[in-house]
């Protein structure tokens, strides 16, 4: 288990590193998940999983929707 962290990214950013973890890191499509600095402060401590396809602009929308 590891984690690796986005600072100061938009939703966009993260989802290219999303899914490069996801298609080249870990590619199962259960392994990666993610939160938001947004989603905690509002006491949201579910991680969700990176969607197992995809493309850059779709992750961006579930990343940003999070």
């Amino acid at each position: 288990m590891g984690s690796v962290t986005a600072v100061m990214a938009t939703a966009d950013e993260a989802a290219v590193l999303a899914r490069w973890l996801r298609d080249s890191v870990a590619p199962a499509p259960d392994l990666v998940y993610f939160t938001s600095e947004l989603a905690l402060d509002r006491g949201d401590t579910n991680y969700q999983h990176v969607p197992p396809q995809g493309d850059r602009e779709e992750n961006a929308r579930v990343l940003q929707d999070h």
